[in-house]
């Protein structure tokens, strides 16, 4: 499987030492997921905060005595992640057993067929997104070791983990965008979906300038927190200025699609989710190197956002001066 994801060389090593522990805690995470979005789709913002927050603190903390202090290594890094799992899992199981309004019962657990095909329509819009963000990682790391060696798949490893904690603030506007959207739009109170998709752009997009801005100014210091390597150093901070472009404009993008899920259009919401990494991002990583090297994999990523920003823009604008004029002004 590593080799599959294009670990060579000096890389097998240590991302087999991380493997291991991490592939044993992926039930607990997909536990974790499932129930802190259950958390949020009862009205508790709080508990599923407190939920996300747990995991991030108690993996800093781990990382920190079985790395700094006991000297484990990667071994260390993965464990951390691992334990960090764990007790978020105890935490969610500790909400539904006490403070949840749910209260499961044997009898809920029997298969109900309509469910599950509603479930599945729906959950198949993730689904697919984690898949073609795992090929996607496939052909990166494959692209970036044979056009910049193993130092590029370095600068990617710190870019995504850039990716994953500066649009987190995005992410959770448009996870709490969706409730919102999908019990007014069940009401046909389109007038209030309107209303929260205007706001959840507004300051998705806010977010977003700021967070671009302080990477543009600030990309040395930030990737000097990872990593020591003159080489990474030297690479990562136009790397990841390219590849943060045009984060101002993904807003309309994530709410996009998020709207189109919430409003249970799954075909619609599952185009829209696939288009950035699936339709453009994979495309152009892999045609761009061919002519301008290993600069052609950093710029795919803000032409990704634009072209996936304006396909999304077409169809919401759309639907908000069609299906949903009854009650407000369209959006654009």
């Amino acid at each position: 499987m590593l080799l599959l994801f294009g670990a060579k060389g000096p890389i097998i090593k240590p991302a087999t030492e991380f493997f291991t522990p991490i592939i044993v805690s992926v039930p607990f995470l997909a536990l974790c997921m499932m129930g802190n979005n259950i958390i949020r789709a009862e009205g508790k913002a709080k508990f599923a905060m407190v939920a996300m927050i747990i995991p991030a603190f108690v993996n800093i903390i781990l990382d920190i005595i079985f790395i700094k202090v006991m000297g484990l290594g990667m071994f260390g890094a993965a464990l951390a992640t691992s334990i960090s799992y764990f007790m978020c899992f105890l935490f969610v199981l500790w909400f539904f057993v006490y403070k949840s309004e749910l209260r499961l019962k044997a009898r809920h657990f029997k298969l109900n067929l309509p469910i599950i095909k509603e479930i599945t329509e729906l959950s198949f819009v993730t689904f697919s997104r984690q898949g073609v963000v795992s090929i996607l990682a496939i052909i990166l790391n494959h692209t970036l070791y044979s056009y910049g060696g193993e130092h590029s798949i370095a600068v990617y490893g710190i870019i995504s983990r850039m990716l994953m904690f500066a649009l987190f603030p995005i992410l959770g506007i448009t996870q709490g965008f969706i409730p919102i959207a999908g019990y007014n739009h069940g009401a046909q109170n389109y007038e209030r979906v309107k209303e929260s998709i205007k706001i959840s752009i507004k300051y998705a997009a806010l977010l977003a300038t700021l967070i671009f801005v302080f990477i543009l100014y600030y990309a040395t210091p930030i990737v000097s927190v990872f990593t020591t390597d003159p080489k990474v150093i030297a690479e990562t901070p136009d790397a990841l200025r390219w590849v943060f472009a045009a984060s101002p404009i993904i807003a309309i993008q994530l709410i996009g699609a998020a709207y189109f899920q919430a409003a249970g259009n799954a075909k619609k919401a599952l185009l829209l989710t696939l288009s950035k990494q699936g339709f453009f991002l994979i495309p152009l990583v892999l045609l761009l190197p061919n002519f301008i090297g290993i600069f052609g994999v950093w710029i795919a990523f803000p032409i990704a956002d634009v072209l996936s920003t304006l396909l999304t823009g077409y169809f919401l604008r759309r639907e908000m001066n069609t299906k949903l004029i009854k009650t407000a002004d369209g959006l654009f």
